[in-house]
């Protein structure tokens, strides 16, 4: 993988977390408790566990390292980091 593969990479993993975070109300409410896998800024796949999800993302032959993967809370979570 080459120096600008591996730029790109992370400049869509930025580009999926904002895009989570931009719609964090919109998923808590539609997702709670269950795992999301994002592109870019597209919604790829839902699943009730991280390995349903990493399931999922293969399925569609997608490389894990080129989606990010976030768990949603409920609304009534703390999530501490």
């Amino acid at each position: 993988m080459t120096e600008q593969q591996i730029i790109n990479e992370f400049e869509g993993l930025e580009v999926g977390s904002s895009f989570i975070s931009r719609k964090i109300g919109e998923f808590c409410y539609k997702y709670p408790k269950q795992f999301i896998a994002v592109k870019d800024d597209k919604l790829i796949v839902v699943g009730k566990s991280f390995e349903e999800v990493i399931s999922k993302v293969k399925g569609k032959g997608l490389k894990l390292g080129s989606v990010l993967i976030e768990y949603i809370p409920d609304k009534k979570e703390i999530i501490l980091y």
